[in-house]
């Protein structure tokens, strides 16, 4: 008998293993850092790798960019204004994509919202992070990985290390991961050394490069006409960039399952790896 229930309990833990939920927090160095573009086109590429994907739109800007029609958000949900299911709105590069309360993501208890997000056994939830207010959001806080999406201009360097900083202070958070955007692939190396090497120097935090995004004009022609590169122009040197992206994302270290969030969602709780100690856990 007790072998038996050691054999279950193996059991569960390896089908935890198996479908544990990925959560990855995007966030920009400055505001015309292209966070929204980076996470969109992310979540399609992981999406046309096979991965069941949800899009937490906590910046308010991803839906617009898509054209897609909202019935309300997670704020609603949890205030029992509206269903669950009616704020998940399915895109064409199928991604359920989510609504987050952008204007007040603070007022979001992640121990409520991360369930609705991990309904159907996602692969991988991409946030949009919030532009406002704290560096992350409570629900951003939970993410395995924290993606840095910054320019090779100086501003965007200095934001971007300036937003490490305090990221790090605040979280005690020990690795980042950086995209490059608008940029080759030489040059995104020298901004990630070049930040790295300070970053290690000052902070005795690891920057790890996640890959770059060149400039490709038809970035700009897939959002006017409301859809991401990687679904609309699929051989563009962009959409290649990120469907890159995507296959290293899916390989990234997962951190062990914490067992705080054992009570999160039942019998989901443990498959979520908690909080911004778990991208702590990473090593470069």
């Amino acid at each position: 008998m007790v072998k038996l229930v050691l054999d279950q309990a193996e059991g569960l833990r390896r089908l935890v293993a198996r479908h544990a939920t990925r959560i990855v927090a995007v966030v920009g160095s400055a505001p015309e850092a292209g966070q929204t573009s980076a996470a969109l086109n992310l979540a399609s590429a992981l999406a046309h790798h096979g991965q069941d994907v949800v899009l937490a739109d906590e910046s308010g800007h991803a839906a617009p960019a898509l054209g897609l029609p909202l019935r309300g958000d997670i704020h609603d949900v949890l205030a029992g204004r509206v269903a669950a299911d009616s704020i998940r709105v399915h895109t064409r590069d199928n991604v359920v994509l989510v609504p987050v309360a952008h204007r007040h993501p603070e007022r979001i208890d992640p121990l409520r919202a991360l369930p609705l997000l991990a309904a159907g056994d996602p692969d991988v939830v991409v946030i949009d992070c919030t532009h406002a207010g704290a560096l992350l959001s409570p629900l951003a806080a939970h993410a395995n990985d924290v993606l840095v999406v910054l320019g090779r201009e100086p501003a965007s360097i200095t934001g971007a290390y300036s937003w490490i900083k305090q990221a790090h202070y605040e979280y005690a958070l020990a690795q980042f991961r950086v995209l490059v955007n608008r940029a080759e692939d030489v040059e995104a190396r020298v901004v990630c050394r070049n930040l790295a090497t300070t970053a290690s120097r000052y902070l005795a935090v690891s920057l790890e490069l996640a890959g770059h995004v060149p400039v490709d004009r038809q970035v700009m022609r897939a959002r006017q006409l409301t859809r991401t590169v990687v679904d609309a122009f699929p051989m563009a040197p962009a959409a290649v960039a990120y469907r890159q992206l995507a296959a290293q994302v899916m390989h990234w270290p997962l951190a062990a399952l914490d067992a705080a969030m054992g009570d999160i969602g039942g019998d989901r709780g443990g498959e979520l790896a908690h909080g911004v100690g778990a991208v702590s856990a990473h090593t470069a």
